[in-house]
């Protein structure tokens, strides 16, 4: 997987004691045809050639290191895109960036940071930030897990989840949306902005996200071959609601139509109504529950001289929105069932799903 590191990921230069610029060391790990970019001053872009800049060695083309320096108030961006797909292309694809800062040591402005703004869902959080001059985001996230104060008392995020969804560029009013994230969990939020000259000012605080609560229905099965070719068939259904995997699942309901007489009106799909529902309570998502499946699966019983016939469902996972304005939503769609015995039994089953978020 792609990966680009600094260290230090802020640089700090101390004009106190004479320093004018100061430096940090990139490293990279990529494909070996993977592309490096950079983006310095101006926002001109340019390619790197990783041979030239890391050394000859063939490991370059893969893993390596280099150091930029850079002075009070700039940045350097570098990003890994996939083959022919760099920043000038166009259909670029990023497989990862990494954007360096530097900042004084001791700024002459403490106080950049005018107002602000903030609010949140269960999968979202936004925050905005008014500046007195324009800035730049050195950085803004939110994470599970507090972030770690330097010495000088700047915040750099652990863990992150999430991430802004649009560039941050240099503004006096910034509008940060950050997604996805998980209901019902505690976070902390950091930020910090720079000025042209250097200057940084910092923002904190913690809230609780939103906790998720969901309902999945199963209103209706409709039978498009009943397994008979010269009579009803006599079919038992199972429903079942989910986290995880089809063949490992955490099993958050299960509900059963017991054997019933059923019959595909030659094979036109007959409905049969089923009202299984499920009520979710609010709760707190952990990371592997972010995720709710439902599947389906049935048997029609051929009596004691044939084996019975089986259908089961694929692994649907219920498309729950992130993101603000949108997270609150419901939806529909018919679920396949086809035969796992090569078989004629076949049905599909109709599933209803709606999400809300609460405190």
């Amino acid at each position: 997987m792609a990966k680009l590191t600094a260290a230090p990921d802020i640089i700090i230069v101390d004009v106190d004691a004479g320093e004018t610029s100061g430096s940090t060391s990139i490293t990279y790990d990529k494909d070996s045809d993977d592309e490096l970019w950079e983006s310095t001053a101006g926002g001109v872009q340019s390619s790197i050639d990783v041979r030239t800049r890391v050394g000859t060695a063939t490991s370059a083309e893969f893993t390596g290191t280099y150091k930029i320096d850079l002075k009070p108030g700039s940045s350097y961006l570098v990003g890994i895109f996939q083959a022919g797909h760099g920043p000038l292309t166009t259909d670029p694809i990023r497989l990862a960036s990494l954007n360096v800062f530097c900042l004084l040591k001791r700024p002459t402005d403490r106080a950049l940071i005018t107002d602000e703004n903030r609010s949140f869902g269960g999968t979202w959080y936004f925050h905005q930030i008014h500046t007195t001059v324009p800035t730049s985001v050195v950085s803004i996230a939110v994470s599970r897990f507090p972030p770690k104060i330097d010495s000088l008392g700047i915040p750099h995020p652990v863990k992150p989840d999430g991430e802004p969804t649009s560039p941050l560029v240099v503004s006096n009013d910034h509008k940060v949306q950050i997604k996805p994230i998980l209901p019902g969990n505690t976070y902390f939020f950091s930020a910090v902005v720079m000025d042209a000259k250097g200057n940084w000012d910092i923002r904190q605080e913690s809230f609780t996200s939103l906790r998720r609560a969901f309902t999945v229905l199963f209103p209706m099965i409709h039978i498009s071959n009943d397994g008979d070719p010269f009579s009803h068939g006599e079919g038992e259904f199972w429903f079942r609601v989910y986290f995880g995997p089809q063949n490992m699942p955490k099993v958050i309901e299960d509900f059963h139509q017991s054997t019933m007489d059923i019959d595909d009106w030659s094979e036109t799909s007959r409905p049969y109504n089923m009202s299984f529902v499920h009520t979710g309570a609010p709760l707190a998502v952990k990371e592997t529950e972010v995720n709710v499946s439902v599947s389906a699966w049935g048997l029609e019983h051929d009596g004691v001289f044939e084996s019975d016939e089986a259908c089961w469902s694929k692994d649907v996972v219920l498309p729950f929105p992130a993101g603000m304005f949108i997270e609150n939503s419901s939806g529909s769609f018919t679920m396949d069932c086809p035969s796992v015995t090569d078989d004629d039994f076949h049905y599909g089953t109709d599933v209803v799903w709606s999400v809300h978020y609460v405190p």
